[in-house]
Formats: C-alpha cells, sequence, structure tokens
C-alpha cells in the first residue's frame, strides 16, 4: 500500500514498534536498518526503474571522476613502488630484488584488489541514487562520488609500509614482499571495520573536536606528501614540468576556483602535455628512471609482457597478517586517526549533498565507505576507499548515476586485466605529480576554510608534525624530529592541535581530557614513539608499540622518550587544572569559546570548500562550476 502523496510504504519495521508500546533495543535496530536517519531513504528499499541511467551531465562528470580516480590511483602506486628504495638507502639488506618482488605484488595483487573496491562502493552509490530517486519520486538525483582515499594512500605508503619494509628486511625477496602486503592489507580490513562503526560515534567526537585538529592530520599529509614532495619533484624536471604545472593552477584555482577548462578536460591536459614531453625525448630522468624514449619504451615494453591479461589475486590471503600483532598494532596508529578523519568527512560529505537536494542516508553511506574498503582489502587492496568531495559540481552539470556505475565498469575492465602497469609505464610520472600538488593545496586550503581565523596557528603546528616525518625520513637525525614525527605523526598531529585550540579557547576542561589521553599515548608508544630500549632492555624499534620507561644509568644518558613526555604532559594537566579552579573562581574574567573553531564564513564555499556559486547559463553549456 502506497501513500497517496509520496511513493512510500506505509508499513516499515519502524510503525510496529510505534504503537503504544515501549520500543525494545532489537526493534530499535531493525527500526535503524530499515530507515536509518529521519526523513531518508530506508537501507532496504525499491528501485526507480524509469530513473534515467545515463544523461547529458553523465558525459561531463565520468571524465571527471576517473581522471581524479587515476591521477590518485597513479601518484599512489608511484609513492608505493618506491618505498623499497627508499627503505633500501636506510638498510642496504634491503636489494633491488626485494624491490621487483614488492612490484610484482603492487602490480599482481593491489591493483586486482583496488578493482573490487573501487566497483564495489561506485556500485552502491549509483544503487543508493536509484533508490532515492524513487523516495522522492523524481529524477534529478545525483549519485555521491567515490574512489581512493588519497590522504590515507600516501600515509599507508611511508607511514605503515615503510616502517614494515625495515622490520622485514632480513628475509628473501618474495617473503618480504609478502608480509608486508599481509600487515598492511590487514591493517586496511581493520580501518574499514573501524569506518563502518563510525555511524555511531562520528556525532560525538565531531561535537567534542575542533576543526583544526579534525583537518590538522589530513592537511598535513595534503601539505607534506601531496604537495612538498611533488613540487620537489617538478623541480627536477622543469622543462617536463612546467606546463603541467600551470595547467594545473589555470585548470583549478583560476576563476575564483572554478578554472577555465570544462570538466574532466583539467586532468587531461596535464596528463597528456607532460607524456607527450616526456616521449619526445625530454625527461632528464635519473637513477629510478631513465628519461631515453628507447629506455622508457623498453620499460613500457617490459610492463606490458609482464603484466597485460594476467593478475595473481589472493584473495583471504591477505589477511594472514591479523596474526601479526606486533607490526599490525604499529600500524593501527595510522589506520584510526585516518579512519577517523575519514567517517566524518564521509558524514561531511553526506550533509553537503542533503543541501543540494539529495538526502542520502548516512548510515548507509558509511557502511558502503567501510565495507568497500574491508572488501577491497579482502581481495588484496591496501589502500581505503571513500566517498568524494565533489557531489555539487556533478550536480550542478546535471549528473544521475551513470557516471558512478561506468567508472566503475572501466576501473574493474582496467586493474583486473593487467593493464594497468602498462598505463603507469606509459603515462609521464611528473605530470602526475602535478595532479598531487593540486590534491593537496585544496586539502589545506579547505582545512584553513572551515577552521576559524583564531586557530589557524593550531592547524600550522599539526602540519609541523608531519612535516618533521617527512625530514627524517629523509636523512634528519636531530632528536626534535623524531620525537615528534618519527612515528608518522599523526596522532601527534590531531591531539596536540586539539589541546592547543582549547588552550586558546579557555576550555581548560576538555583540555584536560585531550591532555590525559596524550599521556596515556606517550606512555604505550602511540605519541611521541621514539623508545629504541624495550621493557627487558634489549634493543627494539623506536617506534614500536610499548611501554616507555626511563632506560639508561641517568635521565641525562637514557636513550626512551616517550616516558618524557607523559611527565610533560602530566604537568601540563596540572596547569590547566589550575587555570580551570581560576576559571571556576572568577579570576578569569574572558568567557571560553564553544564554537569549536568552526568559522561561519566559510560556508559561503560549501562544505568543503567548494564555491557556492549558482550555475549559470554559460555553466551548463561550459560546466566547470563546482
Amino acid at each position: 500500500r502506497l501513500s497517496p502523496n509520496r511513493s512510500a510504504p506505509l508499513w516499515t519495521a519502524d510503525s510496529v514498534v510505534r504503537r503504544n508500546r515501549p520500543r525494545h533495543k532489537a526493534a530499535s535496530i531493525m527500526s535503524t536498518l530499515c530507515q536509518g536517519e529521519p526523513n531518508t531513504v530506508p537501507i532496504f528499499y525499491g528501485i526507480k526503474r524509469d530513473y534515467p541511467f545515463f544523461k547529458r551531465g553523465d558525459f561531463d562528470a565520468l571524465p571527471a571522476l576517473f581522471f581524479d580516480n587515476l591521477s590518485s590511483l597513479l601518484a599512489i602506486m608511484l609513492a608505493t613502488i618506491a618505498v623499497p628504495f627508499i627503505a633500501g638507502s636506510i638498510n642496504p639488506a634491503i636489494t633491488f630484488e626485494h624491490a621487483l618482488a614488492f612490484q610484482d605484488v603492487i602490480f599482481g595483487r593491489v591493483a586486482p584488489g583496488l578493482a573490487f573496491a573501487l566497483s564495489f562502493g561506485n556500485i552502491c552509490y549509483g544503487w543508493m541514487a536509484y533508490k532515492l530517486a524513487k523516495y522522492d519520486d523524481r529524477d534529478d538525483v545525483t549519485a555521491l562520488p567515490y574512489g581512493i582515499n588519497t590522504p590515507a594512500g600516501f600515509l599507508v605508503a611511508f607511514s605503515i609500509m615503510l616502517p614494515l619494509c625495515l622490520q622485514y628486511a632480513d628475509l628473501p625477496p618474495q617473503a618480504f614482499a609478502n608480509k608486508v602486503w599481509e600487515v598492511t592489507v590487514s591493517a586496511n580490513f581493520l580501518g574499514g571495520c573501524l569506518e563502518c562503526l563510525g555511524y555511531y560515534v562520528a556525532s560525538t567526537i565531531r561535537n567534542n573536536t575542533s576543526k583544526a585538529a579534525l583537518y590538522a592530520p589530513i592537511a598535513a599529509v595534503g601539505f607534506v606528501f601531496l604537495a612538498l614532495e611533488p613540487f620537489r619533484s617538478v623541480g627536477s624536471e622543469p622543462i617536463v614540468g612546467m606546463i603541467p604545472f600551470a595547467v594545473a593552477f589555470t585548470g583549478f584555482f583560476a576563476n575564483d576556483g572554478h578554472g577555465i577548462y570544462m570538466t574532466g578536460v583539467n586532468s587531461l591536459l596535464i596528463f597528456g602535455t607532460g607524456t607527450v614531453l616526456m616521449w619526445c625525448g625530454l625527461l632528464k630522468g635519473g637513477p629510478g628512471r631513465s628519461g631515453r624514449v628507447e629506455d622508457l619504451s623498453a620499460d613500457l615494453i617490459s610492463a606490458w609482457e609482464s603484466y597485460a591479461g594476467e593478475n595473481t589475486m589472493l584473495p583471504v590471503v591477505g589477511l594472514r597478517g591479523l596474526a601479526d600483532g606486533a607490526a599490525l598494532g604499529q600500524s593501527l596508529r595510522i589506520v584510526i586517526p585516518v579512519a577517523l578523519q575519514s567517517f566524518i568527512e564521509t558524514m561531511e560529505n553526506v550533509e553537503a549533498a542533503s543541501q543540494k537536494g539529495d538526502n542520502y542516508n548516512l548510515l548507509e553511506a558509511m557502511l558502503v565507505d567501510g565495507l568497500g574498503t574491508m572488501f577491497g582489502a579482502f581481495m588484496g587492496a591496501t589502500i581505503p576507499t571513500t566517498v568524494y568531495i565533489g557531489h555539487a559540481r556533478y550536480k550542478n552539470i546535471g549528473a544521475s548515476s551513470g557516471y558512478s556505475l561506468m567508472n566503475a565498469l572501466i576501473y574493474v575492465v582496467i586493474l583486473l586485466s593487467g593493464v594497468f602497469a602498462a598505463l603507469f609505464r606509459l603515462v609521464d610520472q611528473v605530470s602526475i605529480l602535478c595532479i598531487l600538488i593540486v590534491v593537496g593545496l585544496l586539502i589545506v586550503r579547505q582545512a584553513f576554510e572551515v577552521t576559524a581565523p583564531r586557530h589557524y596557528p593550531c592547524l600550522c603546528i599539526g602540519i609541523f608534525c608531519l612535516i618533521f616525518n617527512y625530514i627524517g625520513l629523509n636523512g634528519g637525525t636531530d632528536r626534535g624530529y623524531a620525537n615528534i614525527g618519527g612515528d608518522g605523526g599523526i596522532i601527534s598531529s590531531l591531539i596536540i592541535t586539539q589541546i592547543i585550540c582549547d588552550l586558546t579557547d579557555l576550555r581548560f576542561d576538555r583540555a584536560m581530557v585531550y591532555t590525559f589521553i596524550a599521556l596515556l599515548c606517550s606512555l604505550f608508544g602511540l605519541m611521541h614513539g621514539n623508545n629504541p630500549v624495550a621493557i627487558d632492555g634489549s634493543p627494539q624499534v623506536a617506534t614500536s608499540i610499548t611501554v616507555s620507561f626511563a632506560d639508561g644509568s641517568s635521565y641525562y644518558t637514557g636513550l626512551n622518550e616517550g616516558w618524557r613526555f607523559a611527565v610533560a604532559y602530566a604537568m601540563l594537566f596540572v596547569f590547566c587544572a589550575g587555570h580551570l579552579a581560576a576559571q571556576k573562581a572568577g579570576y578569569l574574567t574572558v568567557e571560553p569559546i564553544m564554537d569549536n573553531g568552526t568559522d561561519p564564513a566559510h560556508m559561503k564555499f560549501g562544505e568543503h570548500g567548494e564555491s557556492s556559486h549558482k550555475p549559470t547559463a554559460k555553466d551548463k553549456m561550459d560546466p566547470i562550476s563546482a
């Protein structure tokens, strides 16, 4: 039976428990699964069969989403394949054979696993669009975009895989590659589990955390690994890199952030220009890759012959890394903050879509993100996936769900067929990095736009934590770099930023809570992980999850550093308690600021720094508006 004014069933699981009877826990859970958020389409709901699969807007949206995914995927693969070489520069036991075995695993197992993760999410979000079209009885619904979690991909490479490479350096090449892959896959799987649970804690965390703290880790990754490091690479290849670098700014930052090219053309121009210049012999090259055309051709042919038409997928096998508790525990210091930021970002993306008229079920969106990551890990992927920023852009150009579903089909073909390795060798890597510069700087800009100006200094401190990690990866040996960024710096970026935001806002009670959390994290190696001496006095990896203690014969000769930060945070706890007491007693007359550092002005940019520019007739003919 259908309601006369809406195509929604009168009978639902919720109506059963509403008729003057107390709501039982089982009924409440069933209601949540069937209905989810109030006034949103239930998870278990029919589809609008005459909803248009592909419209004119999908032709514009598909290349934009495809190249968005492709640039992220190529860049993350480039960083991932470089990890054994970086580790080899630190530990000579890691040889070229180790790097080759690792590369085989990346192209043969990780890439096909990503095909399943991307197809799962894109198909689910396309299906959600069909359900919402039926629920609202309209045809102008736009699917949420979905793809690689770019910042998380770089964290996986440099903060999870790199320490694992050093830890397993003594293994033979194939065992080395298998072990690093298994632990990383398992960490990715656990991250997906956390994303699924995000629905139940995201609101609480968001309401009790400053915007600067939530965005500091991801902004730091954007600044350091997505912008700073790629810009260095552009500097090493100016003839090939300069024009793609220029197009990156005219295409993504000019015209008040709308760019001057049509949607989907920006990335193609950047790829195309750099690739043509590379194949003209203008790439100078270096130790990792020759710039000579004959060598580039040989690499391309080798990649085609080695991987095209084949893959070495090993579903489920990667989850054997769950048995390696010690290595997996170290990875969780990266996985937990990434999952936290990811499900809060999903929440805000769904809210942004709602502002554009597409009111999706938040619980279902978080489940899709988490299950997509878990499914990908089950099939061998090491990189998480997530809903993308940009629904407003695709909505403005009139896309439906076809662009999302076709994107899934294209990546299934590319990644499962084994041709991705040849594509990776065909495209100029410097131009890939130019796109990453754009992505990184957009993330940084977004972080500042949603943050209140008084918290800008705090956000900068959060970014410093990852800069210290970057300096350490490039040979910096100063104790301060290792203490703050040696363990990846992600948790430090979040918690230290939160503490100083609360100090700025005079919220001493909440600062005490986060200070106590920082004390515990420091004591057990989750923060400031620079503890090279184990509890039994034997040497250990400095970033191990451990109990930090004062080693050595005196304070001045000990090597462990975590316990010193625990003492420092205990002192800061007392400092906050004293100021809270003075505040309660009326000695501090300035009132605390309770807005969590959200800048009201950011609403003019939308939820994620997108312009609220309304599409004009010109935009619809030349769809570049965000």
